[in-house]
């Protein structure tokens, strides 16, 4: 939802009242202060904005209406209907879904039309840690008291961080693996069953990134994920050791997930880890959609070839 102010600025004969995108603006506040009331044309040329900026640009725009003036891309928000359920209507869109989904726009979603269905997708960032915290409590208490019975081992402390360790370890090569191969994969535009897969599950979110309800995974489909990952490792390994494993997966899950929110709505200090870890966040929402696939972590996109290369700065970002 759109703020309620005034920061107007100039671009190709139209004007566009960017208030509401002054704290999600990459570059930060001190990067757009010195343009307002003025025409910021040839600075986001200078600059090289991408295009999913010059489309997010538009949604600004005084005269309320979308325009593709200046760009060689039609608004493709033509193509589905804001006021209807959008997941019934991705997979109409066909070859124009790729296109469409990475073309940011600043709107609150709905996914069902069904109350309760519609409900369910939505989760407030608090509700994670109300709900995980406790449970992952108990699970390194009961794994604990499980593992220690079946070692027999007077001191036990450091195995059971180590196991605890490794399972946010192994959960953050997954954050990795399922943004990158599940979460931005492909779907063919004659496939409507994967364009709905995809949108559901992670295009929604590059559609809609300042949508706050959805910036964190809502707890049922979690919780699902975290049974079947659960019951694969206690076939592997003991069920004491396996709970502590999960407990430290559903550790770093929740720290993921925290600081995914963070990412879009925080303002780290300059030179902090967040504050690099949201400039590259950005650049994979707004630029390099096929890399930086890490969130919580660069270090898998290190090792697998995906990092982005973050441009020296003029100045500090202040969002």
């Amino acid at each position: 939802m759109k703020e309620n102010g005034s920061f107007d600025v100039r671009h190709d004969k139209e004007e566009y009242n960017i208030y509401g995108f002054l704290n999600n603006h990459p570059g930060g506040i001190n990067y757009l202060k010195p343009y307002k009331e003025k025409d910021v044309s040839k600075r986001m040329q200078d600059t090289k904005h991408s295009k999913a900026a010059y489309y997010l640009f538009q949604e600004y725009n005084k005269n309320g209406k979308r325009t593709s003036k200046g760009q060689d891309d039609e608004d493709l928000e033509k193509l589905v209907n804001w006021n209807e359920p959008m997941l019934s209507q991705v997979g109409n869109l066909g070859i124009n879904y790729k296109e469409w989904v990475i073309s940011p726009v600043d709107r609150e979603l709905r996914l069902f039309g069904n109350p309760m269905l519609e409900n369910l997708t939505i989760t407030p960032w608090y509700v994670v840690p109300l709900i995980w915290i406790p449970v992952i409590s108990y699970l390194i208490i009961y794994g604990s008291e499980r593992y220690i019975k079946s070692t027999h081992n007077p001191s036990p402390t450091a195995n059971i961080v180590l196991h605890i360790g490794l399972g946010i370890i192994l959960w953050s090569f997954l954050e990795y693996s399922l943004h990158r191969w599940v979460f931005h994969m492909e779907p063919s535009g004659k496939s409507k069953v994967m364009i709905y897969l995809h949108f559901a599950i992670h295009g929604l979110h590059h559609k809609v990134p300042f949508d706050t309800r959805r910036l964190v995974f809502p707890p049922v489909p979690a919780a699902i994920i975290a049974v079947v990952l659960y019951k694969i490792a206690a076939v592997l390994i003991p069920e004491s050791v396996s709970i502590l494993t999960l407990s430290g997966a559903l550790l770093g899950y929740l720290i993921y997930d925290m600081i995914h929110f963070y990412l879009h709505y925080g303002a780290p200090k300059e030179n902090s880890y967040f504050y690099h870890l949201k400039r590259y966040h950005n650049q994979h929402h707004f630029a390099h959609h096929d890399s930086g696939f890490g969130i919580s972590s660069v270090a898998w996109d290190n090792i697998f070839g995906t990092a982005i290369k973050l441009r020296k700065l003029n100045m500090s970002i202040k969002w």
